[in-house]
């Protein structure tokens, strides 16, 4: 079922924005700037105002997944249009989807990407291993999502998972355009509190951060390996904000390369790699995938090419 808000119009609290039934999954369609927060019933499970939503926020994308076992049946939970271009409806349910732009379904796990120009956030979860953007601003999981929306200098989420806590992952709080790009705080990889960094797009504030058992160095601004990974180089605009332009996250050893993504990636996370950035485009690495030219991001799973697409 897609409704398309109109402009900022944002339903907060126990407002079905789109209420999405999982199984049979209701997209809901979300143009730009609009923040759509919705109730999604996920496949037998609810993630209680789990808000799936996506937030789009200032042209900027954000949004939410759940897998609940990495299981999104749909996890685009919402069809970005960007540029009057679909970008991907989802349906998962089993998994199910097909490309409409850019799906990316993980083998049980659903990517999405969301393009959105100037930036987009997405969450990725990984196989399980639950990223997710919680996107907008402070997203609890703990089955249930909270999400206070602040816009706006908002954070734009602070993600804590509950089950995968990633500990404050905030896989990544994002503030963007004096936004702390996330930082990203893994659980097993122990961050903890150790902010992978904070990044403030415009006006960015870098900081070194020690990892355990990382070998983090300005790069740019910074790379960070964490535990035999790569958090991100950062090269920023013209600065490359790291390395892949916003920055790029690996994990678990995943090697991705970057993508200079016009001229400004925001970053390639790969822990499914993003890249923000006037366009976002992000290319997922997932559990053992190899991935991607992401022309914006060809994402293959499992040596399965969920789509290259390219963008603009």
């Amino acid at each position: 079922m897609f409704y398309e808000v109109m402009f900022y119009e944002v339903i907060f609290c126990e407002i079905i924005f789109c209420e999405v039934i999982f199984y049979e999954v209701i997209f809901y369609e979300i143009i730009f700037y609009d923040i759509i927060f919705c109730e999604i019933i996920f496949y037998e499970v609810i993630f209680y105002e789990v808000i799936f939503y996506e937030v789009i926020f200032c042209e900027i994308i954000f949004y939410e997944i759940i897998f609940y076992e990495i299981m999104f049946y749909e996890v685009i939970f919402y069809e970005v249009i960007f540029c009057e271009i679909i970008f991907y409806e989802i349906i998962f349910y089993e998994i199910m989807f097909y490309i409409i732009f850019y799906e990316v379904i993980f083998c049980e796990v659903i990517f999405y990407e969301v393009i959105f120009y100037e930036v987009i956030f997405y969450e990725v979860i990984f196989y399980k291993i639950i990223f997710y953007e919680v996107i907008l601003y402070e997203v609890i999981f703990c089955e249930i999502i909270f999400y206070e929306i602040m816009f706006y200098e908002v954070i734009f989420y602070e993600v804590i998972f509950c089950e995968i806590i990633f500990c404050e992952i905030i896989f990544s709080e994002v503030i963007f355009c004096e936004i702390i790009f996330y930082e990203i705080i893994f659980y097993e990889i122990m961050f903890y509190e150790i902010m992978f960094y904070e990044v403030i797009f415009y006006e960015i504030i870098f900081f070194e951060i020690m990892f355990y058992e990382i070998m983090f160095y300005e790069v740019i601004f910074y790379e960070v390996i964490f535990c035999d990974i790569i958090f991100y180089e950062i090269i920023f605009y013209e600065v490359i904000f790291y390395e892949v332009i916003f920055y790029e996250i690996i994990f678990f050893e995943i090697m991705f390369y970057d993508i200079m993504f016009y001229e400004v990636i925001f970053y390639e996370v790969i822990f499914c790699d993003i890249i923000f950035c006037d366009i976002i485009f992000y290319e997922v690495i997932f559990y053992e995938i190899m991935f991607y030219e992401v022309m914006f991001y060809e994402v293959i799973f499992c040596e399965i090419i969920f789509s290259e697409i390219i963008f603009y």
